[in-house]
């Protein structure tokens, strides 16, 4: 997309060039704008010359898109990451050091080893250690020592520190085997949260149905406008073909009457009614006057429509053939949608075969928004997705516990947070808990995972001392304290627990 950025084009032209939607492009480029890459010259709309209307898109920018270079300093990438005007703190750095700086700490939670170090993951020692060493130079605070550093000081020692994290990690055997374990998990853990989101199935399924009305629309224009098919020819015979018509070819001008007799009552009533000049024997049949002229076979047995039918009987022909047309729209859309349902059926058997559980449950969340009334699939979908939810949590406690020995504890109180959705134990939701605490974190979220901790093991002593530090924490001493006392009960021979008493009764704590 930026390729097309020209100084020139607006977000109409630029969609038209690369054959994209308009929405998509402004979107991109919206991002492109955050990240200081472009920026939108509303002015030079106004200077330009005329160029044909474009078809209304819905974006706000219709200007031309520059691309930022130069002296746009305001819209450098560093401004989504912090405020630009840090780089104009005066200290003792140059602005080129001050910008890597900044855009170093500010990417540190973005960043793992392997990308802060800027090596690939199948880089050797030799590689990382000479990646270091050439790093550190920018980074170590000895290099800037008498120097006026204002806030980079701290920014530079905490850079400096993941920096050494990072080399004693990659440069050792088995911190490094556990760290790639651990890089590995949260990708699987992040593809398998992007798959199973709500938007991502919502996206696809809405793309399928896009398709399969599109598909019925076409099908129903080429059936519209195919030709009517031909008559189907008369079965032939041996016996030559009769000529019928409605008098016989007789020099009278009046009809004969035909010999044969009626077969049904009320027809052998108006032969006898013709035959005695318009006697009846019944008021049901009306006299035929002799004067009157002989009506026409035909039109006794056929009745004649008005060259023009009534507006009535248009109407109703316009209406069935509407409603014709719908019925077989409606048709060829649920046969579509049963046929891909049943496509990720398929798929959904395959990934179970293959163990892949998160998988199938999004094949089979896709199937059941295409076949909603399906109890079938809604039963098999529940199951499935209860497999998903285990697999990802066995995964989510595996970082967990990786970031709780890494000393990151926001991280692991997040990590077992999610493991908890999955596996629903007392030791997820309390080690939840003691890591929220630790990370001086919400407070009302870790005393909901610690007393669900203790709901679901209220023998178990750490919770309960888990749940008391939350509440001393929090303010709540005399229910710490009733807490501490509780978790005494069950450890008694606990001088933690003992110490914790004997400081809250004397208001240290």
């Amino acid at each position: 997309m930026l390729s097309r950025v020209d100084g020139v084009a607006s977000e109409l032209e630029i969609a038209e060039l690369a054959g994209v939607d308009v929405a998509a492009v402004a979107a991109t480029l919206e991002e492109l704008s955050q990240l200081g890459a472009i920026w939108f010259d509303h002015a030079a709309e106004r200077t330009r010359s005329p160029r044909p209307a474009p078809r209304p898109s819905g974006s706000f920018h219709l200007g031309p898109i520059v691309e930022a270079v130069g002296k746009a300093e305001p819209h450098h990438p560093a401004a989504a990451l912090y405020d630009p005007r840090e780089l104009e703190e005066a200290v003792d750095i140059e602005e080129g050091r001050k910008r890597t700086i900044l855009d170093t700490f500010y990417g540190l939670d973005n960043s793992n080893h392997y990308q802060l170090l800027k090596v690939e993951p199948t880089a050797d020692k030799r590689a990382i250690k000479n990646a270091y060493y050439e790093i550190v130079n920018v980074f170590h605070p000895d290099r800037y020592f008498g120097k006026n550093l204002g806030s980079f000081k701290a920014k530079l020692e905490r850079v400096f520190a993941r920096l050494t994290e990072a080399h004693d990690v990659l440069t050792r055997l088995a911190p490094r085997a556990e760290y790639d374990a651990y890089l590995a998990s949260l990708r699987k853990t992040r593809d398998f949260d992007q798959r199973l989101s709500e938007s991502s199935v919502a996206a696809e399924v809405s793309e399928i149905q896009r398709r399969i009305e599109e598909e019925a629309r076409a099908a129903e224009r080429a059936h519209a406008s195919s030709p009517a098919p031909a008559p189907a020819p008369m079965p032939t015979s041996s016996v030559p073909p009769r000529t019928v018509s409605p008098y016989p070819s007789t020099p009278s001008s009046q009809p004969r009457i035909q010999s044969q007799r009626p077969l049904d009552p009320d027809a052998r009533k108006r032969a006898l009614a013709r035959k005695l000049g318009g006697r009846t024997f019944s008021g049901s049949i009306p006299a035929v006057n002799a004067s009157t002229p002989p009506a026409s076979p035909r039109s006794s047995l056929t009745p004649s429509m008005p060259s023009n039918p009534p507006h009535s009987v248009r109407t109703d022909a316009h209406e069935r053939a509407a409603s014709d047309l719908k019925r077989r729209y409606e048709q060829r859309v649920t046969q579509a949608r049963n046929e891909q349902a049943e496509r990720y059926l398929e798929s959904a058997r395959v990934s179970l075969a293959s163990k892949d559980p998160v998988s199938a449950a999004n094949a089979l969340r896709i199937a059941a928004s295409l076949v909603p009334d399906d109890a079938e699939i809604a039963t098999r979908l529940a199951e499935v997705q209860r497999q998903a939810t285990v697999l990802l949590a066995d995964h989510y406690l595996a970082q967990a516990q990786y970031e709780e020995r890494d000393g990151r504890m926001a991280e692991a109180a997040l990590s077992y947070a999610r493991a908890s959705v999955g596996s629903p134990t007392a030791r997820v939701f309390e080690r939840a808990a003691y890591c929220a605490l630790l990370a001086s974190g919400d407070l009302r979220t870790a005393s909901e995972h610690a007393r669900r901790a203790v709901s679901l093991a209220p023998e178990d002593a750490q919770a309960r001392v888990t749940l008391a530090r939350i509440y001393v924490t929090a303010g709540m001493k005399q229910s710490g304290l009733a807490e501490f006392e509780r978790a005494g009960t069950l450890a008694p021979n606990d001088d933690t627990i003992k110490d914790w008493i004997r400081r809250l009764k004397r208001g240290e704590a």
